[in-house]
């Protein structure tokens, strides 16, 4: 009889272990994540709660990048990755690190499109237990950024959303004299309804607050678009641009505009349209056709 107890006891413990076990991967199996899409205008992250059906972390990662390449069911957003990138393969190693190697598709991004491609990316797989480092090649190769920079380990914590946060950035206006720039740090608050370089033009469009800056861009313009295409951001206003402040060098006008987008870290180059057509002078007879990069030497130093 005792004996009978005692088997009777181990047979129910091992019921109850199997039990916890299975609740274990039940609880890991449909933990709730939030896949990271992009809006219609690829200019924000939007978060999309899904429930993984995947148990182990490998297959979770797997599960999440198809998952990631499906567009969503909301019509207001899109997949970050387009129908030319595909993953190749990836690696999950014991030290906490995964590698995705992606076709050459992935290349083909730019400027905004692969920042918030490889930050949807990255947040949405750090959820995975175990992933903390993140890393991406492109046919085997270390991915390079559109300024020949290694991009190397990332981290969830490399892509804070911005949203209802302030952002950093440098705003460019003109000295008194019309003939330097003044550099002006300051914070906006990124709302994610619109894209940072809208937000950024918004706020030099408004004039400084700054003894001794001034406007540069003519009181009633209008911003009617800005486009972002492979690391060059077109931006195109109303004629009312066209009718230059007294006193300003054409280069101020130009450069204060364009040093300031490029203090974004995804803008290389800006080419100017007014009323969606590229103009051919601007001011006193400046080229405005042609695309334009930072210009340094026009900063007046502090």
């Amino acid at each position: 009889m005792k004996r009978l107890l005692i088997v009777l006891m181990m047979l129910l413990m091992t019921f109850m272990l199997g039990a916890c076990n299975n609740n274990s991967k039940t609880k890991d199996s449909d933990k709730e994540v939030s896949v990271y899409y992009v809006d219609s205008k690829t200019s924000a992250l939007i978060g999309e709660p899904y429930q993984m059906i995947s148990v182990e972390p490998k297959e979770q990662i797997e599960e999440l990048l198809y998952m990631l390449k499906l567009n969503p069911e909301n019509l207001l957003y899109k997949s970050v990755m387009n129908d030319k990138v595909t993953v190749k393969e990836f690696n999950f190693n014991e030290d906490s690190s995964l590698t995705i190697n992606f076709n050459t598709g992935y290349s083909e991004l730019s400027g905004i499109e692969e920042v918030l491609c490889r930050a949807a990316i990255v947040k949405t797989l750090s959820q995975v237990a175990g992933v903390e480092y993140i890393q991406f090649s492109v046919n085997g190769q270390p991915l390079i950024d559109s300024s020949g920079n290694l991009v190397g380990i990332m981290t969830k914590e490399d892509f804070v959303d911005n949203t209802g946060s302030d952002t950093k950035v440098k705003l460019y206006f003109a000295n008194e004299s019309g003939d330097a720039l003044k550099e002006f740090a300051t914070d906006i608050t990124y709302t994610g309804t619109g894209s940072l370089e809208e937000m950024v033009l918004e706020e030099l469009m408004n004039g400084p607050t700054q003894i001794g800056m001034y406007r540069t861009i003519p009181e009633g313009t209008t911003l009617l678009n800005v486009e972002m295409k492979e690391g060059v951001c077109y931006v195109d206003f109303s004629d009312k641009f066209m009718e230059k402040i007294p006193d300003l060098k054409d280069e101020i006008v130009i450069y204060s505009i364009v040093n300031t987008l490029i203090e974004l870290p995804y803008i290389t180059k800006v080419q100017f349209l007014v009323n969606g057509e590229v103009q051919p002078v601007f001011g006193d007879g400046t080229a405005l056709d042609g695309f334009f990069e930072r210009n340094l030497s026009l900063i007046e130093e502090s």
